[in-house]
């Protein structure tokens, strides 16, 4: 019994909640094909175990044994032990064996057209299902290895969603034309602006290349002249209709009275130094320094160091935020500037539970959007001021609370000095060689820069 209970409390967490396989006693990924349980790998591979279910499905569950296990050269048989067959371990022969009775046979290869034969992956014929599972384990480890952010996750993992209800979880890959891809991108157009609808284009595009980069597809996807980014003359009148993201001067002010003392530090930072969402809400206490009045902070998003002045409102408020801030609800919250009433973070992306019927994306909490934008709609700020037209432009997300970062860059650019604008936006210009030459920029510079926008915003005076 309490073996048995060890072992239930040691099993990893599936990948994702769509993964096929599941964490078998015996410590290997398992799935229960025809009333026989069959083993594809160690609990520590989960993308090899999946990519030796994919190469074996279809003949597993027509029961048949598989002709090669995956990346094998020479025809095996499966091994059988006490708990089923295992999939995984398997021992050469010259001859397979039927999983389910035993008796030794040739397995049948199964019937490709030419078309199959050019466009299928290692499992014969690959549906839309086998290719997003293969794409989001390969994400999942790369999530894993934090090398990429659970938002980034969740954003493919979105997409990967989509696909399979456009196209059906057993639509098979190789019945994909360019009319498909075409029907695809009208139907994601109806509810996305071109900026996002560009976004969704490049997802759907890096599942497809991930898949013949991947080797699970033979030659790459046609998507047809259709299936592309919107043109950026589109995306420029986009940007346009919806208006200026800035706040002036008076608006400010009005913001800064009528906050909260932890939301008038952020509207402080990211006017301040240029700070994001995520960037208020990731900020540790080791990354200000109250005494000398600096910020050092490598963004989350991109890794990229960031450095910059802070005013002495900025400082007041973030010692008002100190001596108010709530005890941290997980021992991994307990450095944080920002933590909500409940101690946690103010912007958090977590796995939806089991329960969950989201399936296909993780969970967003944006405390800072929200708060943000309930304060701009009480002061009645969510609409910008009269446009050459004299009509007042609506910006129900335009004018969030990002936008003091677009307020900031805008303002800051008049001083001249670009590379200290980059440095305290987090930015890095690699398309500029001279930016390769820069060791130092010197802190003068940066309270250059953080004067000016000071004086601008009236706060100075």
């Amino acid at each position: 019994m309490e073996q048995n209970s060890r072992s239930r409390s040691d099993r990893p967490a599936k990948p994702y909640l769509d993964f096929p396989l599941f964490p078998h006693a015996t410590r290997r990924w398992a799935k229960k094909i025809k009333g026989k349980f069959v083993f594809f790998g160690p609990w520590d591979d989960p993308h090899g175990a999946l990519q030796r279910y994919l190469a074996q499905r279809d003949e597993l569950h027509a029961g048949r044994a598989p002709a090669r296990a995956h990346g094998a050269g020479r025809r095996q048989m499966p091994a059988r032990g006490r708990h089923g067959v295992h999939a995984g371990d398997v021992a050469e022969t010259d001859e397979s064996t039927n999983v389910l009775t035993g008796h030794a046979e040739r397995p049948a290869q199964p019937s490709r057209s030419p078309a199959q034969s050019t466009v299928a992956g290692a499992g014969g014929q690959l549906s839309i299902r086998d290719l997003v599972n293969h794409f989001l384990t390969a994400k999942k480890r790369r999530l894993d290895a934090e090398e990429m952010g659970l938002r980034s996750f969740s954003e493919y993992h979105a997409t990967a969603g989509r696909l399979v209800k456009f196209f059906g979880k057993d639509r098979l890959i190789v019945d994909l034309v360019p009319d498909d891809f075409s029907r695809l991108r009208a139907t994601l157009a109806k509810a996305r602006g071109p900026l996002s609808l560009g976004n969704e284009v490049g997802r759907v595009r890096s599942i497809f290349k991930h898949g013949y980069e991947a080797g699970v597809l033979d030659r790459p996807i046609r998507f047809g002249p259709d299936f592309s980014k919107p043109a950026k003359r589109a995306v420029r009148l986009a940007r346009r209709a919806a208006g200026v993201r800035m706040f002036e001067p008076a608006e400010i002010k009005e913001l800064l009275e009528a906050a909260g003392p932890q939301m008038r530090a952020m509207i402080l930072l990211g006017l301040n130094c240029g700070l994001g969402n995520t960037d208020v809400a990731e900020l540790p206490r080791s990354a200000v320094d109250l005494k000398a009045g600096m910020l050092e902070f490598p963004r989350p998003k991109t890794g990229i160091n960031r450095r910059g002045a802070l005013w002495p409102e900025t400082i007041d408020a973030l010692k008002a935020v100190a001596k108010a801030r709530p005890a941290a609800k997980s021992k991994e919250d307990e450095g944080q500037v920002f933590l909500t009433k409940y101690g946690r973070r103010w912007v958090r992306v977590e796995e939806p539970g089991e329960r969950s019927k989201g399936r296909h994306k993780a969970v967003v909490t944006d405390a800072v959007a929200l708060e943000f934008c309930k304060l701009a709609r009480a002061l009645k700020l969510e609409k910008g001021p009269d446009g050459p037209s004299g009509r007042t432009a609506p910006r129900p997300r335009g004018r969030g609370f990002y936008a003091l970062r677009h307020t900031f860059r805008t303002v800051a650019d008049e001083v001249g000095d670009r590379p200290a604008v980059d440095l305290v936006m987090g930015h890095e210009n690699g398309a500029d060689i001279a930016t390769q030459y820069i060791e130092r920029i010197g802190d003068e510079r940066l309270r250059r820069v953080a004067e000016h926008v000071r004086a601008w915003s009236s706060l100075s005076a």
